[in-house]
């Protein structure tokens, strides 16, 4: 097996072994920053969110000026007197160690109930409010302790207060220091990991993981390193009320249901991963079939929620992998069961107007938040609903074929989906566009939003004329050097500051190249596809958002981008 040790950006990210759920975070805004942070879902109601404590490297005992490079399996603070390493050892337990001289100090003024104590055999233990416990313990005759070893209290407070954190050198002057996070209280171990072995087994994970993806052709796989690394970290493992794996979007900040399954197409070597992300919002589907918009090992949203696109996920994976045969019959009867409540929940529950097309309540249901479209009305029905929902009842359909239920059961699904493909090109269609609907007045409305081209996902399943001209008119009128804008370029509402008015932004790149890939215009989906890929790379920095006016970059370290990148770049190098 290659070892993979390219450099790393955790700019705005995080360094951590995949499936933890803490790190070390770097951020240079609104204040330069590293700290051991958290990515759990209580740190939203703790007064510093996830940031549980400042890290500075020290020589003989002074801070010193450092720069980061982080590689996969290792992050090392780089100062002029020497370096401090940190890797992996678990996804519990977080190993330090420094070169002769060099030392860690760590700085927070904690909060109400928030304190530090020690511990036995030279332990310390922290506990962070509403997060986590850490003990803190110095290995290989090196040590550690908080305010000098002096038991930090501030009774009016009910807090350590300000606590400073140090370690104290071996006898040949290094250090090796152990954080081991316990959801519980923690408890102290007779012996811990070696940091070499920590490491070797670090890389091996990472290394395994990485080997899995397809080989990216060029230029695409001179980023799949960093593109995937970041997916690789964001990947947080079974706790609390979460029974499957999830993902974060921004470090610290979990991704919502939809952009769980996006990453799960992105995934799919992975297979039991990739199933598990979908089956994650499942596991807390509401008791009519909703599913929740994000959800935590603590909480879940469910007074919002996002487009239905199990159905585009199960159908992308489908089309690399036998599911039946290289994943459990449970987990697909769990994902058919799921899906299949989930499409009928907006039938039964969000067609209030009977008309046979489900409706939205909100822009934000879109994923296209200020979306255009939705201008001067709240409740529309939308052309990509309808899209999303034709391909979800046909994967159920299909899920239903492979797992052999009666052909009653399966020809119900795929009724389902032609019914809505008919209602959806013959009332939303207007020989121009797809169009919104006003439930209840049948008022058309047309705007400049890219909302409008989304049924682009259905691929050949929509006539050639429709398929051309929604190409045709994305290509003239949203096209840029750095892919698709979610607003006209020639709208006067465009603005890069949304996220539905003129960025260039994942999940329409994505489903909307994944769709045109199936017909006669793939060599457009091909052009949208290889300038939005080069674009994220460049510099290898992966933006959130791009301008479709200038194509500067905003929001950094975010893992939807990266997943749209693994996603395209592997159609371009079928």
């Amino acid at each position: 097996m290659a070892t993979h040790n390219k450099p790393v950006s955790i700019d705005g990210s995080m360094f951590k072994h995949s499936g933890a759920w803490f790190g070390l975070f770097s951020r240079n805004f609104p204040e330069t920053a590293f700290f051991l942070g958290t990515c759990r879902g209580m740190a939203a109601l703790a007064p510093d969110k996830n940031r549980l404590i400042d890290i500075f490297p020290t020589f003989n005992g002074e801070k010193v000026a450092y720069t980061i490079d982080a590689r996969p399996a290792e992050l090392t603070l780089v100062t002029e007197r020497g370096n401090v390493r940190f890797t992996f050892a678990d996804l519990t337990k977080l190993l330090a160690e420094g070169d002769a001289g060099m030392g860690l100090r760590f700085e927070k003024t904690m909060v109400q109930h928030e304190s530090v104590h020690p511990r036995k055999d030279g332990a310390w233990e922290a506990f962070f409010r509403m997060t986590s416990a850490f003990i803190f313990k110095g290995l290989n005759g090196s040590g550690f302790n908080f305010n000098d070893g002096k038991t930090p209290w501030v009774w009016e407070k009910l807090s350590s207060d300000k606590i400073f954190g140090a370690t104290t050198p071996a006898p040949d002057g290094t250090f090796t220091l152990v954080l081991e996070e316990f959801t519980y209280g923690g408890a102290v171990r007779d012996s811990y990991p070696d940091y070499a072995e920590a490491k070797a087994a670090m890389q091996l994970a990472w290394d395994g993981f990485i080997e899995a993806l397809p080989t990216f052709s060029a230029p695409f796989g001179d980023n799949l390193d960093e593109a995937v690394y970041r997916l690789w970290t964001f990947l947080t493992a079974p706790s609390g009320t979460a029974k499957y794996p999830m993902i974060q979007m921004f470090a610290g900040v979990m991704a919502s249901q939809w952009q769980m399954c996006q990453n799960a197409v992105a995934l799919q070597e992975h297979i039991d991963l990739a199933v598990d992300l979908m089956l994650g919002p499942i596991d807390r589907q509401g008791p009519l079939g909703q599913l929740a918009d994000i959800y935590d090992d603590i909480s879940f949203e469910s007074q919002m929620l996002k487009p239905p696109v199990h159905g585009w996920a199960v159908k992308e994976i489908m089309k690399n992998h036998d599911l039946i045969a290289e994943t459990s019959r449970e987990k697909i009867e769990l994902l058919y069961s799921g899906m299949g409540k989930w499409g009928d929940w907006f039938m039964n529950y969000r067609d209030e107007d009977g008309d046979g097309l489900p409706s939205v309540v909100h822009s934000d249901e879109t994923g296209l938040d200020d979306s255009t479209l939705f201008r001067e009305h709240i409740q529309i029905t939308t052309p990509d609903l309808a899209a999303y929902l034709v391909i979800l009842f046909e994967a159920t359909g299909d899920l239903a074929k492979i797992l052999g239920k009666p052909e009653s059961e399966i020809s119900a699904w795929y009724k389902k989906s032609t019914d809505l493909l008919k209602r959806l090109t013959d009332e939303l269609w207007d020989g121009e566009h797809f169009v919104g609907l006003v439930p209840g007045t049948r008022e058309k409305i047309f705007s400049k939003s890219v909302e409008h081209y989304i049924p682009a996902i259905l691929g050949k399943r929509l006539p050639a004329n429709i398929i051309n001209k929604l190409a045709d008119d994305l290509t003239e009128s949203f096209l840029s050097p750095w892919g698709l804008a979610s607003e006209a370029l020639d709208s006067e509402y465009f603005t890069s500051e949304g996220f539905g008015k003129g960025c260039v932004i994942p999940p329409v790149m994505t489903f909307i190249c994944t769709g045109l890939w199936e017909t006669e215009r793939r060599d457009t989906a091909r052009l949208f596809a290889e300038r939005y890929c080069k674009a994220l790379a460049a510099d290898g920095k992966f933006p959130f958002f791009i301008d479709a006016k200038d194509g500067s970059g905003l929001y950094f370290g975010c893992s939807w981008s990266n997943c749209a990148y693994v996603i395209l770049a592997r159609l371009l190098s079928e």
